[in-house]
């Protein structure tokens, strides 16, 4: 690209030049300054201003490469791809050697989703200049884009060994290893990298961000406060600091760091979520039904806010109040399993079972794989006398958890239920098989099978062979 000349002032050229349009006239002028002026125009996004420019220059100036290369990329960023690239091979017969050709047919190719093209396009820009570092990035993008991220991976590198403080680079590196769940290997990257690099807030962040995905919570936190070191204005470190923190049962530092991102933009919603669900993990629930809406009031759509001020109010004795919030979280989002399983937590505690057998059905519909679910929804069903209902529930709940040690325990309770001694005994055999000291931890649960001789018996065997 012809440099643009910065230190110039633009603006009498500008005005020139509309000065010349309004009067249709022709002035003359300089080539470098109707590049300049076509330039100032596509940067200000005037591109109807910019073509205008551009076919007055071709006139003055008909061998100028310039403007037919501008004029390629203004109509393929209005989507004349076809017009765009006849343009742009009509360059490379007298402009092969210039590498903005080819960048211009390769993000075409992009634009068209035709990624080997346009890496190939890339490719032959960087034959002409290798230390183009934007170019390896937008390779890596294409491989993206083919969910090759080896590949990519290879070309960030190579664009990083060129500008260490490519931030996009950096981040899309980092996406590469969270995709492919190669989490050890880009702590690996990362720590080599900081160590030649260790005030690159980037990859402090990325590697704070890998820590999360590993759950190595702690580290993740150390990692983000690095990159806060480096800059204390980095909110995003903050926010990532704050969920690390938080889950690793930190929740008071959770909401320290919470509130740091206050400092550096303007609240949002999830943020007041978030520090809510803190003060609920703290039992602190005044202050959690203060935040939970202060949420909603920033994003009345925000149903995981609705759905804690129901819970928090329940934890304040106020249960009937605490429904209409649940629900306001469910008409939001209805499909939702544990928001369901939460009102038929409440409805059932208010004695209200035919709504709360109706909450859990939903669950079971929207979360087939919450094994808990089932649990609930037959004990419901055996309190209610409906036992045959409850095996059939049972049966269901296998399809979906043939080898849930619980869910094998449950369904010998519910076959005991049906006075299918038999049958039960060979599922708590199962379940006996695979854990003999889950039992003890859910006896209580569990008041028919704890009270089968034979079970006992079997229950011995298993513990004295195991």
């Amino acid at each position: 690209m012809d440099e643009f000349h910065l230190e110039d002032d633009i603006s009498p050229m500008v005005n020139r030049f509309e000065e010349m349009l309004k009067h249709d006239d022709a002035y003359y002028f300089e080539r470098h300054d109707l590049e300049d002026i076509v330039d100032y125009y596509i940067n200000s996004n005037h591109h109807q201003k910019a073509l205008k420019a551009i076919r007055f220059a071709t006139n003055q100036y008909p061998d100028s490469t310039f403007f037919l290369l501008r004029k390629s990329q203004l109509i393929a960023a209005d989507g004349q791809y076809d017009e765009s690239l006849n343009l742009l091979e009509q360059l490379e017969i007298f402009e092969s050697g210039n590498p903005e050709v080819h960048i211009t047919k390769g993000s075409i190719f992009s634009m068209l989703a035709r990624p080997k093209d346009a890496i190939e396009s890339y490719k032959q820009a960087l034959r002409l200049d290798r230390k183009m570092e934007d170019v390896y990035l937008f390779i890596a993008f294409e491989f993206q884009n083919m969910s090759m991220y080896g590949q990519a991976a290879r070309y960030l590198r190579r664009c990083l060994q060129l500008n260490p403080d490519n931030e996009a680079a950096l981040f899309e590196m980092s996406l590469c290893f969270d995709v492919t769940a190669k989490f050890s290997a880009g702590i690996k990257f990362f720590n080599a990298f900081l160590d030649k690099n260790p005030y690159s807030k980037v990859a402090w962040y990325a590697l704070g961000h890998i820590f999360s995905k590993q759950q190595k919570y702690k580290l993740a936190a150390e990692a983000f406060d690095f990159a806060i070191v480096v800059d204390d204005s980095f909110a995003a470190a903050w926010f990532n600091k704050a969920n690390a923190l938080s889950a690793s049962e930190d929740y008071r530092e959770a909401i320290v760091a919470y509130e740091e991102t206050f400092r550096l933009e303007e609240p949002e919603a999830t943020t007041f979520l978030y520090i809510g669900e803190c003060y609920e993990n703290l039992n602190e629930n005044e202050k959690a039904l203060e935040y939970y809406q202060k949420a909603v009031k920033l994003d009345e759509h925000l149903s995981d806010a609705w759905v804690g001020i129901g819970v928090v109010l329940d934890c304040l004795d106020r249960t009937k109040e605490s429904l209409s919030f649940i629900k306001k979280g469910i008409n939001i989002d209805p499909t939702r399993g544990t928001f369901w399983f939460i009102l038929g937590d409440l409805q059932l505690k208010l004695g209200f079972y035919q709504e709360a057998e109706e909450c859990y059905r939903k669950v079971t519909e929207f979360e087939p794989e919450n094994a808990e679910i089932w649990v609930f929804l037959t004990n419901l069903l055996t309190e209610l006398k409906r036992s045959k209902e409850a095996l059939e529930m049972m049966t269901l709940a296998l399809k979906y958890h043939p080898d849930d040690v619980r869910i094998l325990f449950q369904h010998a309770e519910v076959l005991l239920h049906n006075a299918m001694e038999k049958e039960a005994l060979i599922f708590a055999q199962q379940a006996l098989s695979k854990d003999n000291k889950l039992f003890n931890n859910i006896e209580d649960e569990l008041p028919r099978l704890s009270i089968n001789a034979d079970f006992r018996r079997l229950q011995d065997f298993y513990n004295n062979e195991l």
